[in-house]
């Protein structure tokens, strides 16, 4: 039998192209992937970096009164490593407790969410009484300047007190030390008392700064001043009349002080002589005032309600006009503290006090 041999398959390209073309595709493909990976990698890196936000202004007031508490706590506690004397040390112990204090009350370290980037770490220099007196005075200006400039009603509050327990301390040291104190503003005068022999003392009147404050805030709102001014007035000046030598000099001056200073209010709200005047003709009075003691606590009492009223009308006055209050919360905790009374680290805020 013959076998016919197989012919050999026909050669034709057309048969090859379709691979050819697979193949092209696939290269077209790797080529589309490959730029399109590149443009997201350009994409992500051209994606500017997150932009921490900035606090705002009442967070910036927070933020700087903290930073100084901590400051301030952390010097105070270098300088008492140098063994200072006694009545140095003592007042060095002070600051550090009550910048403690001003910590925990302002709250923690402003938080913006993002990682922070790392710092290197350094030890702060050591420090001494001199370096805490000039770090105490710039932190008590700073804040007094904040306390009346923040929108912020009970920060302003807060940071004016924490002002004025810097004011004592600063004051406090530079006397420990035989420093010279520190100019930390004018803080309002007492009026003298009258002259018994020479011509009558002239009507107070209210200062143009008293008259804008009492504009900015309302009656209701001075009549706790007016009346815990006059009801000082009347008290030292029973204080006065039970007591003899400098005690009596001593309450018999702050009695005229006080009586001018509620004048000057009741003035400023419009309230004086008239049928909404707070003031009363007597108020009541613990009994044993003979005592020096009694007379003492009695007026320490008696300041710190003022400082009190002042420091309730800081939080009701508008930013910018709370000075003349802030000088009176600095003033009543100085007479308190003249009178014996202790030192505070929020004076004004009882509710604060720690317990």
């Amino acid at each position: 039998m013959r076998t016919t041999p197989t012919r050999p398959f026909p050669h034709d390209d057309r048969l090859r192209q379709p691979r050819r073309a697979a193949a092209h595709v696939v290269r077209i493909t790797a080529v589309l992937v490959a730029l399109g990976l590149l443009g997201a990698c350009s994409i992500r890196l051209e994606t500017p970096a997150q932009v921490e936000p900035s606090p705002g202004a009442v967070e910036q007031v927070r933020a700087r009164t903290l930073d100084d508490a901590a400051e301030l706590a952390g010097a105070a506690r270098s300088a008492l490593a140098t063994k200072p004397p006694k009545g140095v040390a003592a007042v060095l112990t002070d600051v550090a407790d009550f910048s403690d204090q001003h910590a925990a009350q302002l709250g923690p370290a402003y938080d913006s969410g993002l990682s922070p980037s790392p710092t290197a770490t350094t030890e702060p220099p050591a420090s001494d009484p001199a370096a805490v007196l000039d770090d105490l005075a710039d932190a008590t200006r700073t804040a007094l300047a904040d306390a009346d400039e923040v929108d912020d009603a009970g920060l302003a509050r807060l940071v004016a007190s924490i002002a004025t327990a810097r004011d004592q301390l600063t004051r406090r040291l530079a006397r420990a030390t035989g420093a010279k104190t520190p100019d930390l503003d004018v803080v309002v005068a007492p009026t003298p008392a009258p002259s018994v022999t020479g011509s009558p003392a002239p009507e107070p009147t209210p200062s143009p700064e008293q008259t804008q404050a009492a504009e900015a805030t309302s009656a209701d709102d001075l009549d706790a001043l007016v009346l815990a001014h006059d009801q000082a007035g009347y008290a030292y000046e029973v204080i006065a009349a039970q007591q003899s030598g400098d005690v009596r000099t001593k309450a018999r001056d702050a009695a005229a002080a006080h009586r001018d200073e509620a004048q000057r209010w009741a003035v400023a709200a419009g309230t004086a002589q008239t049928k909404d005047d707070p003031r009363r003709a007597a108020y009541a009075l613990p009994d044993g005032l003979t005592t020096l003691k009694t007379a003492r606590r009695l007026a320490v009492s008696l300041e710190s309600a003022i400082a009190e009223a002042n420091a309730t009308l800081v939080a009701r006055t508008p930013a910018g006009e709370r000075q003349p209050f802030m000088d009176g919360l600095r003033t009543a905790t100085a007479a308190a503290r003249s009178w014996g009374g202790a030192a505070v680290a929020f004076p004004g805020l009882p509710e604060r006090a720690q317990a």
